[in-house]
């Protein structure tokens, strides 16, 4: 197909808008109510255009192309009209600096006074220089505003934490409503009273964190003028430099722009291109990255314990003390705890650290009671190997998704957004929230069990020569369903409807969270969600929590020391089977129970205050470094900024530490150096170069899947007994901040008393 856009001619396929060829072609049709992911609004008419054989104008954003339209852009008549409409939008908004006959020397002359409570021009305004309203008066050419001036109701909302709302800013555009309800699936806002008296607010006015707000900053994101505004960011100057890089918070591996001042942080947006984030974030990334790089907390100085009492030292005294305190303690009484907020550099150098030097015979990392963890185990135990990576959008693309996860919202944001895309598309979706499903009762095996009978009274057979198939089926044949049915208070009726799905909607999902390897019929559980994966054809995806369990998985199985749970190492200490403890990670008690005590950690927690030495570390933004998120994919977080203070990153003090001990094998210069190392010992990372470019969509390296096979309970409470932590980790914990206890703002969000 062809459509002609002022004299040119584009080819095209498939449906798409006039506004969406025009810019891919290079065609310049302004519009402020136009944004990619959102549905077409036509609000502010803004982008108007002339279609040759069509009566008056059309929106050029709702408008789909078709097949020999001939459109204009640019007429002397398109111009006036868009001058005037673009006039009313002005008559609502502070226009004085928009068109000041002075406005392009007005930067060269005037004096900074944005802490004004009142927004009068575009020099009072924090969306001053990025603002898009300015832009498209400039383009337009609007130099004089023919109406009177009015001003929309309210004064700035500072009622709710991390942004204010300015509504006399604000000329209705509908984005911040439309990606809170087509994209965040929240629907919090929406437009309120008519006429000129239109503002967008609450229900009932509610202030957001009682609306049912995540604060994901979406809003604030796609806000084309001041009237959404990050409160931390309001009284900043422009930032002069922006960095990639990848967040590191969670396990979903978010791309973020990091925006920069003189070297300062000021504050992070979401790559709209990069990572699978696709422009969205959460709370954490989106709005805590400076809070938690500047936080009180921070370690910027070695401290060694002198007289009871945590100082400051050199680095080269921190070292020697170590040095010459691990001497007197003999090989493999040293026991050593990871992080998964680590790098893969900083893990690996832990990891060979461990057990070349200290001869380390337990390393407990939260990815030995991860699920990804757990599913290898279980695949082995099995004697098949089963795919881990995936890609987040193919949970959207899903046509069934069985999710056996807690509040995604908090946890895993970004899946919980495919999920809403998926049930949009019409997919069939059962999560723990329906038929009284929770991670804390025994519903979930009852569920998984009751529907893998079903599947197959309704003739689904297990695959041909699928191992375990006959175990399988006896314990599904002595299953009671409709006793199980009662339990869950659900019908058999909707289970079949549930059931029907899975049998013949394809792809499906079925997702799991560590929640289900903390029941009390974890085995069970795991077993059932196995099973019926096998017999379904249901894909199984992990959702850990942490940065890089993946990553510290797959390094953790290239070295010799067992793999254990913090818990276990703090039970090893507390028996005296071992003398130190270097934590480079979480340990469950404030009082490790060992002669002599290391942790490197970015901030002063309650293990880190009771230390003999502490190492400052460096966190996500402050150093290079590689990650493998949830989906196997091998990110590179970028340093955006200097380290603070004296903090290192975590390979480069562990190696210091390690030539100080008389290793010779710890000659590391650079991140890139001990990625040279880790590819050639990890197999899984064999196809990443030497140095990662941030663009390249690279995975961990697994071996191919092989067929299916069934398991009984019996093995599957053999691979998870003595590997599960007793306590969950927290979501809003990073290296040694918890940062909902920490920050007001989030403190507030998740309902804890300040």
């Amino acid at each position: 197909m062809i459509i002609t856009i002022d004299g040119c001619s584009i080819s095209f396929s498939g449906r798409t808008t006039i506004i969406k060829l025009a810019r891919a072609n290079g065609i310049t049709i302004p519009s402020l109510c136009d944004l990619p992911r959102l549905e077409p609004f036509a609000g502010c008419r803004i982008c108007l255009v002339e279609v040759k054989g069509r009566k008056g104008y059309v929106p050029a954003c709702s408008t789909i192309a078709e097949d020999g339209l001939d459109v204009l852009t640019t007429t002397p008549e398109i111009r006036e009209l868009r001058r005037g409409i673009l006039e009313l939008i002005l008559a609502e908004h502070p226009n004085a600096c928009l068109i000041c006959a002075e406005k392009s020397a007005c930067d060269e002359f005037k004096s900074t006074i944005r802490k004004t409570g009142e927004v009068t021009g575009c020099v009072l305004c924090p969306a001053n220089g990025s603002c898009e309203l300015q832009r498209v008066v400039e383009d337009i050419g609007v130099d004089r505003v023919h109406f009177p001036s009015h001003r929309r109701p309210g004064d700035v909302r500072r009622d709710d934490p991390f942004f204010d709302r300015d509504n006399s800013l604000c000329i209705l555009c509908g984005r911040c409503v439309r990606v809170c309800d087509e994209v965040r699936g929240a629907t919090v806002l929406t437009f309120v009273a008519r006429g000129s008296q239109t503002v967008v607010g609450t229900a009932f006015d509610r202030p957001l964190l009682d609306s049912g707000c995540q604060f994901c900053g979406a809003c604030v994101d796609v806000c084309p003028t001041g009237s959404l505004r990050d409160r931390a960011r309001r009284y900043d100057r422009p930032h002069d430099a922006r960095k990639r890089t990848t967040c590191p918070f969670c396990g979903q591996g978010c791309g973020l722009m990091v925006e920069l001042r003189e070297g300062r942080i000021l504050g992070a947006t979401p790559d709209p291109t990069g990572g699978p984030n696709q422009g969205q974030a959460c709370v954490r990334g989106r709005f805590l990255i400076k809070e938690a790089v500047h936080h009180r907390t921070r370690i910027l100085k070695p401290m060694v314990r002198k007289d009871g009492r945590l100082g400051e030292v050199s680095w080269d005294e921190a070292i020697a003390t170590v040095a010459e305190r691990l001497a007197g303690i003999g090989p493999g009484e040293v026991g050593v705890a990871a992080s998964g907020h680590s790098s893969c550099e900083d893990l690996f150098v832990l990891n060979k650290f461990a057990t070349d030097v200290l001869g380390a015979r337990i390393i407990a990392g939260p990815w030995t009671a991860s699920v990804a963890g757990i599913l290898e185990q279980l695949g082995r135990a099995t004697g098949q190997d089963i795919p881990l990576n995936f890609r987040i959008p193919d949970i959207g693309r899903a046509e069934v998704i069985l999710s056996f996860a807690a509040d995604l919202s908090v946890t895993q944001p970004i899946v919980r957004l495919e999920i809403l895309r998926a049930a949009r598309s019409g997919a069939t979706v059962v999560t723990p929230g329906e038929h009284g499903l929770t991670l804390k009762s025994s519903g979930v095996v009852f569920f998984l069990a009751a529907l893998s009978k079903i599947l197959l009274e309704s003739g689904k057979a297990p695959a041909a020569g699928a191992a375990g198939s006959g175990p399988f089926l006896a314990s599904l044949k002595a299953f009671n369903l409709e006793r199980a049915l009662s339990a869950l208070a659900i019908s058999k009726e909707k289970m079949m409807e549930i059931a029907q799905a899975v049998k013949t909607r394809k792809p499906g999902v079925l997702l799991l969270e560590p929640g289900i390897l903390r029941l009390a019929d974890a085995a069970g559980s795991l077993a059932a969600a196995w099973n019926l994966a096998v017999l379904a054809d249901l894909r199984i995806v992990p959702l850990d929590g942490l940065a890089n369990i993946r990553g510290g998985l797959a390094i953790a199985r290239a070295f010799s020391a067992q793999p254990v749970t913090a818990e276990d190492l703090a039970a090893a200490a507390a028996s005296k089977k071992i003398r130190g403890l270097y934590l480079a990670g979480p340990f469950p008690s404030a009082s490790p129970a060992a002669e002599f005590v290391i942790v490197q950690d970015a901030y002063l927690g309650e293990t880190a205050a009771v230390a003999d030495v502490v190492f400052p570390e460096t966190t996500g933004l402050e150093s290079l470094g590689t990650f493998v998120n949830i989906e196997g994919r091998i990110q590179q977080a970028d340093q955006a900024i200097k380290p603070r203070g004296e903090a290192k990153p975590g390979w480069r003090l562990l190696a210091d530490l390690a030539i100080k001990m008389g290793a010779t094998d710890f000659g590391y210069t650079s991140t890139d150096s001990v990625r040279h190392d880790l590819i050639h010992r990890v197999p899984a990372f064999r196809h990443l170069p030497g140095t990662a470019d941030p663009s390249d969509d690279l995975f961990l390296q697994e071996r191919p899947a092989t067929p299916g096979a069934f398991v009984d309970v019996k093995t599957a409470a053999g691979v998870v007994e003595d590997r599960l932590a007793s306590t969950p980790s927290d979501p809003d914990s990073y290296k040694g901040l918890n940062m909902a206890r920490e920050t007001k703002s989030l403190k507030l969000l998740r309902g804890r008393h300040v």
